[in-house]
């Protein structure tokens, strides 16, 4: 029975209109591949292309079944006489037509791509219709009192509020901010991929406060709304204008609103309107991001918790200049994980749906050493907040510091989308893409950047970290003096510096940066590593243990690999005295992941593993050593990519390589690194002793020269280059 239905369907060519429905239909999907997007069709109309021919699939079949092409026409297959039917003729011709047309897609496929080459489609930023970028609102006030802090302060605050309403697609503050003021309204539209702009004025005198505001439409520029509000200020007035404001924006907008965005709207986070205009002034005095104007943003936010202690934002605010603090050296781990650690506890007790605060509660916990309930933290904070800039920010920077550099370049480019013009997210986009072997693309970010704001640390960061990474000291070196002149406080500039120019072989140059460092930065984490480098790489061997003892305590925090430099430099005095017991402790009490049954391996202690496993070798324990060796190399291979070498782990591989006897493949590695441009720290980094196996081979010796006379000719280049102000010290001594 079932033999004879499948002849049947044989005789009446079923099996051949399938195949020929089947390769016509993948051909028009390769076609509309490359016609659709040419034609700017809308993505929807390629999956509405699949969907019509997988309906007319099964109606083909039955087609085929039911009638038969005969000279008279199409008639069903029942009503044909038997003896008439040319069912096979038929077939015949299907078969011609099914290889020409395979010829004609096998055709297709071979300019396909010559196709896409010829008519290149201009990338094109997609108009979200629930989308709006705000303005920075203009002050229009006349008195002292009314300073435009208190403008930008509402700006700030309704943007924030914006952002969490339905679907909106909101643009973030900063990239408002970088506009160019004399871009019209259709060019915004455009650049930040929009289709509304809200603009606003604000007006105070004396305890009155005057809001005018108008929502244009980018593609026509037509007025969409506008509306005055004119209050007495107070907080409360100040937070009902911004919640008729944005309701109004969301209606005109057509944002379908939740119960929880109806309670945001209805939320009022303090009546203290001396609070209120204290935390508007706080925020703002902390966007340049120095040294000096975040500690005095954190003092405002202390008075402002004493004036309402139930104001969480401001518990947010405190806690995320607490962050920025330790995140720049200002202040160590242990001082921001007992500070910050209870601010944000005490916000997050007041508003435990803001996503801002869970970010920066992950910070918290992944400075304590709790890394996996940071990833928690940041989870649920982009779940709360998924358009939030800073929580991809501070997760994407998680995510790097953490070697999971895939990662955190999606969740910086997904950031990019709603702060387009964000120099926080290129520059830590700019870092990954470097970290991933692609300095150049960091120099892009730099110069992106400085564009935007000439004036921006960051901008000279990116250009001097990136010159670092490829080896050109010379041409970081301009970027680092423009880096103190921003922000001539940070101490950890000036002794980095200290270090990089010894490497060059100015060693007078250092003393006289790092001793600038030790004026005011004396006893920090960085100061001290840096000032032991220096001694040891001069072989003042004694000093350098003297310095390292006398801060080897709990307090001392591993920033920038400070207790590497600690732990290795007693560990190698404690060698050749065979006093290994109290080093080894120390080792267990400041990294007891190191000293698990399976070590655990991190960008923090990596380098650390590797000098703990030469001493476990010297020390008599090399079945402990190999396990800490094997586990730091699995770690390093799985995470780390292929060839790349930079200042974030240096030459680690080949420490490690080398303590495990692989003499060629350290050798091969190390050359690799040299010629991809590793310099960083090189005199200090090839001075450890677990590079003894290597140290004497002709290659070692031959790398080592080679990298002296490249140094030496970019110390001539720098010696060479014009005087760069006050803080290029090259022909003075530091006060």
């Amino acid at each position: 029975m079932s033999g004879s239905f499948i002849q049947e369907l044989k005789r009446r060519n079923v099996f051949r209109v399938a195949i020929i429905y089947i390769v016509v239909s993948w051909l028009l999907m390769q076609i509309g591949d490359v016609m659709f997007p040419a034609l700017r069709l809308p993505e929807w109309t390629t999956t509405l292309l699949v969907a019509f021919l997988i309906l007319g699939f099964p109606v083909a079949i039955i087609f085929a079944w039911a009638f038969e092409l005969t000279p008279d026409g199409v008639v069903r297959t029942d009503e044909v006489p038997e003896g008439q039917s040319i069912t096979s003729d038929t077939g015949q011709k299907i078969n011609y037509l099914i290889i020409g047309i395979l010829i004609v897609a096998v055709g297709f496929l071979l300019v396909k791509d010559a196709l896409r080459t010829e008519s290149p489609i201009q990338p094109v930023i997609s108009v979200a219709d629930q989308s709006i970028a705000v303005l920075p609102f203009k002050n229009q006030s006349a008195s002292e009192e009314n300073a435009a802090f208190f403008a930008g302060g509402l700006h700030d605050e309704l943007l924030t509020l914006l952002s969490k309403l339905g679907d909106l697609k909101v643009i973030s503050r900063t990239s408002v901010e970088r506009l160019d003021p004399n871009l019209s309204i259709p060019e915004i539209g455009e650049l930040l991929g929009v289709a509304t702009v809200l603009e606003g004025q604000v007006q105070r005198a004396g305890d009155r406060l005057r809001i005018n505001v108008q929502l244009i439409d980018t593609a026509e520029e037509g007025h969409v709304w506008a509306n005055t509000y004119n209050s007495e200020l107070t907080a409360e007035n100040v937070f009902e204008v911004q919640s008729d404001i944005a309701r109004t924006i969301a209606g005109a907008l057509q944002a379908e609103l939740s119960p929880d965005d109806e309670q945001e709207l209805s939320a009022v986070p303090t009546t203290n309107t001396r609070a209120f205009e204290k935390y508007l002034l706080a925020m703002q005095t902390a966007k340049p991001g120095t040294y000096e104007a975040m500690q005095l943003a954190e003092s405002y936010l202390e008075e402002v918790v004493t004036l309402d202690p139930g104001f969480a934002e401001a518990w947010v605010g405190l806690a995320q200049v607490r962050s920025e603090l330790f995140q720049t050296g200002a202040i160590g781990r242990d001082e921001f994980v007992s500070t910050a650690g209870p601010t944000i506890e005490t916000a997050l007790s007041l508003d435990p749906r803001n996503g801002d605060a869970h970010a920066v509660r992950a910070r918290v916990q992944d400075a304590a050493g709790r890394p996996d309930a940071a990833e928690a933290s940041f989870k649920q904070a982009l779940r709360l907040s998924p358009r939030s800039s800073l929580v991809r920010e501070f997760y994407g920077d998680f995510l790097r510091v953490n070697g999971r550099y895939e990662e955190a370049r999606r969740i910086l480019r997904k950031g990019l989308e709603f702060d387009p013009l964000s120099l926080v997210i290129m520059f830590e986009l700019g870092r990954v893409e470097m970290y991933l072997g692609n300095p150049e693309a960091n120099i892009e970010a730099g110069n992106r950047i400085l564009e935007l704001d000439p004036a921006s640390v960051r901008g000279y960061v990116a250009l001097l970290q990136a010159n670092i990474w490829r080896g050109h000291f010379d041409e970081a070196w301009p970027w680092y003096v423009k880096t103190i002149e921003i922000d001539s406080g940070d101490f950890e500039t000036w002794a980095h510096a200290a270090v990089y120019l010894d490497d060059l072989g100015a060693e007078e140059l250092a003393n006289r940066y790092i001793e600038h460092a030790e004026s005011f930065g004396a006893g920090e984490p960085v100061v001290v590593k840096s000032r032991i480098q220096l001694q040891s790489v001069r072989e003042q061997t004694d000093e350098a243990l003297k310095l390292a003892k006398s801060n080897m305590n709990d307090e001392f925090g591993n920033r920038w690999g400070s207790h590497e430099v600690l732990l290795r430099t007693i560990g190698t005095a404690a060698v050749q005295d065979g006093s290994y017991d109290d080093v080894i402790d120390m080792y267990r009490r400041w990294h007891p992941k190191l000293f698990l049954t399976v070590p655990e391996i991190s960008p923090d202690n990596i380098a650390i593993a590797a000098n703990l496993a030469w001493l476990l070798q010297q020390a008599g324990s090399p079945h402990r050593a190999t396990e800490i060796i094997d586990a730091a190399l699995n770690w390093y291979r799985r995470t780390q990519p292929e060839g790349v070498h930079g200042y974030n782990l240096g030459i680690v591989d080949v420490r490690l390589l080398a303590l495990a006897g692989e003499t060629e493949l350290a050798l091969e590695t190390l050359r690799d690194a040299v010629d991809s441009g590793w310099r960083m720290g090189w005199q200090w980094r090839m001075s450890n002793p677990a590079l003894d196996g290597i140290r004497s081979t002709p290659e070692f010796q031959q790398i080592v020269t080679n990298i002296e006379n490249a140094m030496a000719l970019q110390l001539e280049n720098i010696m060479a280059s014009p005087h760069l102000g006050e803080f290029d010290l090259r022909d003075k001594p530091a006060e």
